[in-house]
């Protein structure tokens, strides 16, 4: 009797576990924390509010290639999670925050953080009006992989900071600091758009007499 009530407690505790085992979780802790590299824009710490996001890019796409068009970088970009520049211990430009996931996307995606400077010190609006500057950093460290969540703990777990970051796609770094860069103007587009346009007109031109 003994053994046949022990017995239906481990089914009864591997049916509770189960879908735990399969589904799996993975936790993953981003920072720039007191010590490490703070944010930085235009020479200054950047703002509280401002956003910082965890994620990576679907594989195969050329970042480098498409740096300067923030809605093409959107169109590929996955978002785990995201937290706000914040002050810590009296030192500003900086972030720290720990999640978790279950979704299974995520395992051995190259980790990346995407950091705006926004005009209103809030998150990005959904069409990037507000933005007025931006920095995507990661690193070729192996650590910046989003760990497998079937992994037996603690390899389901991993943590990465400002300062390993050794892959600049937009911004700039340097010892102390990960810095963002500005947006171009739409202005800038268009003044180089009509330049283009009276380029090639001066040279159909010429090509016509």
């Amino acid at each position: 009797m003994t053994n046949t009530i022990h017995k239906y407690s481990w089914i009864l505790l591997l049916a509770v576990l189960a879908p735990c085992v399969s589904h799996g979780q993975s936790t993953i802790g981003y920072n720039a924390g007191v010590g490490l590299r703070n944010v930085t824009y235009s020479g200054a710490p950047v703002p509280n509010g401002n956003e910082v996001q965890l994620g990576y890019f679907t594989p195969g796409f050329d970042v480098p290639a498409n740096v300067g068009n923030i809605f093409s970088l959107a169109s590929a970009w996955h978002e785990l999670d995201s937290t706000t520049i914040t002050t810590i211990f009296g030192q500003p430009g900086r972030f720290s925050k720990t999640t978790s996931t279950t979704d299974p996307n995520f395992d051995a995606q190259k980790i990346c953080f995407w950091i705006f400077k926004t005009s209103d010190n809030l998150a990005p609006t959904g069409n990037y009006g507000n933005v007025q500057g931006y920095g995507l950093f990661s690193s070729s460290l192996a650590n910046w992989l989003f760990p497998l969540q079937t992994a037996v703990p603690p390899n389901n777990m991993t943590s990465v900071n400002s300062s390993e970051v050794n892959q600049v796609y937009y911004g700039n770094s340097d010892p102390t600091s990960l810095m963002l860069t500005p947006v171009p103007e739409p202005t800038t587009y268009a003044l180089g758009g009509l330049a283009l346009t009276f380029l090639f007109g001066r040279i159909l031109r010429k090509r016509l007499k």
